[in-house]
């Protein structure tokens, strides 16, 4: 049994045009982007230490191949990222490997692209995380099946399925694949076969993410909606909280409409040769994910509905303190005016009195302002703790 080689693969949403970015900074160091810094994108890129580096147009997806010092990088235009080890694979240093290639694209290559598109519409911060295990596909040659049973059992992977078509066996896991080429070449077919296993597996764990953001802002919301009482003096932070939540909300959904329009484009550029072989090999789930995009469509739109509402909820009775606040200050200032003018022994400069009781006509005035504002200030108090009882409202 020889370890013909070891991938590790991500998806990152992108559009053809921004294939030729990348091709740029890969290749020269530079960006057509404005406002990044020239001398930040040059050290990302020389941090890479490309030796090589192509740009191949073809009838259906254009790539971009990158040869570096530490592994070969593929990326096509629809944003799938593959790294192929380059070091020589045995039982001994596979795991290394693995970690290696992991660590060059945590480390290296993941900040590079990130900077390189770091103005824009960000991407949620539940979808930010970088996380630890990326899938991982492993081709095996010149191996019997219980080989790579053995295998399997000496490394403690998690396997939980296995399908075989052809020249081709593959055993599937949570974060790692086994691809057993027997006489199968790892050529261009293998590299779409590669492709397709990543960008499914990836669609599958970001619908994944998707479904746990809704999980999260639904039950904060909830609270929100089934609480017992809210006090006016909270509603501001429950505004901006709740505003957070629709900014996510809004930019995530632009993503899932994404997803719907790239599925939809790879699903047109298969061939029958390409989607005959993931039907045999069982993991042709395209129309299973478009299904699964669908559900999280309405799903959103629902959650933004929801949030809406509790927003539009909120204002509503924040509106009516400010009205309530505002007629309460009408009444204090019209009863002080009243008090003031018919209720007290005040004296006007015009009159003879004047300069015997100005003094105490200045202090009865001043009493009296004190008193209205006292009396404001209190009444401020009572309607800025006023607590509202939001489910009876609804």
């Amino acid at each position: 049994m020889k370890i013909e080689n070891i991938y590790i693969g991500t998806w990152i949403p992108r559009a053809s045009i921004h294939l030729k970015e990348i091709y740029k900074f890969l290749n020269s160091g530079e960006s057509s982007v404005k406002g990044l810094d020239i001398k930040k994108v040059k050290s990302l890129k020389e941090n890479l230490f490309i030796d090589k580096i192509e740009f191949i147009k073809d009838k259906k997806i254009d790539l971009i191949k990158a040869f570096c010092k530490e592994c070969d990088i593929s990326i096509s235009e629809e944003g799938i990222i593959i790294l192929k080890s380059k070091n020589k694979i045995n039982d001994g240093n596979f795991q290394n490997t693995r970690i290696n290639l992991e660590k060059f694209f945590i480390e290296k290559f993941s900040p590079a692209i990130k900077y390189l598109f770091s103005l824009g519409a960000p991407l949620p911060k539940q979808l930010q995380d970088i996380r630890e295990v990326y899938p991982t596909i492993i081709t095996l040659r010149d191996c019997l099946k219980q080989e790579a049973l053995e295998f399997i059992k000496k490394e403690n992977l998690k396997i939980y399925s296995e399908n075989k078509y052809g020249k081709i066996e593959v055993f599937f896991g949570e974060d790692i694949n086994i691809i057993n080429l027997d006489g199968a070449k790892e050529d261009k077919k293998f590299e779409t076969l590669l492709q397709d296993i990543i960008f499914l597996k990836e669609l599958s764990l970001y619908l994944a993410s998707c479904l746990n953001i809704h999980r999260e802002i639904w039950e904060k919301i909830d609270l929100v909606r089934e609480a017992k009482e809210i006090a006016y003096k909270d509603f501001p932070g429950i505004r901006e909280q709740i505003n957070g939540f629709l900014k996510t909300l809004s930019l995530t959904k632009a993503r899932i409409n994404q997803m719907s329009d790239i599925i939809e484009t790879r699903k047109e550029l298969e061939s029958k040769e390409e989607i005959t072989e993931l039907n045999n090999l069982k993991i042709n789930r395209t129309q299973n994910l478009i299904g699964d995009i669908k559900y999280i469509k309405d799903l959103w739109e629902i959650t933004i509905e929801y949030a809406n509402n509790t927003l539009n909820l909120l204002d509503s009775l924040s509106q009516e303190s400010i009205q309530r606040e505002l007629s309460t200050l009408k009444f204090v200032s019209l009863l002080a005016a009243i008090t003031s003018f018919f209720g007290m022994n005040i004296a006007f400069p015009w009159e003879e009195r004047w300069p015997n009781i100005f003094i105490s006509s200045f202090v009865v005035i001043f009493v009296i302002a004190l008193i209205a504002l006292l009396f404001y200030f209190f009444l401020k108090i009572f309607v800025y703790n006023r607590k509202f009882k939001i489910k009876d409202i609804q």
